[in-house]
């Protein structure tokens, strides 16, 4: 289940925002869709299109994990996508 945001936190949400803005920004330079950004180069899929869609709008705080994999996909590191923020 991925996790929601916390409104105790201060300053996530407007963190989480500019993250998925930064996410949405490079997948739409490179021409992916968020279904081919939630699925590996083959196909497989890992994140679906609704997930990919409440991180980038920042209704979800992505994991580790998620951000390696959409780092990956995007050809970028990690340290790129959290960079400025």
């Amino acid at each position: 289940m991925p996790a929601r945001v916390n409104p105790d936190v201060p300053g996530e949400a407007r963190l989480l925002r500019k993250v998925g803005k930064r996410i949405r920004a490079l997948r739409e330079d490179r021409g992916l869709t968020m279904a081919q950004l939630g699925a590996d180069r083959r196909g497989r899929v890992y994140f679906e299109r609704q997930y990919v869609w409440k991180m980038e709008t920042g209704r979800v705080a992505p994991s580790l994990a998620a951000l390696s994999h959409f780092a990956k996909r995007l050809d970028v590191k990690v340290a790129q996508l959290l960079k400025g923020l």
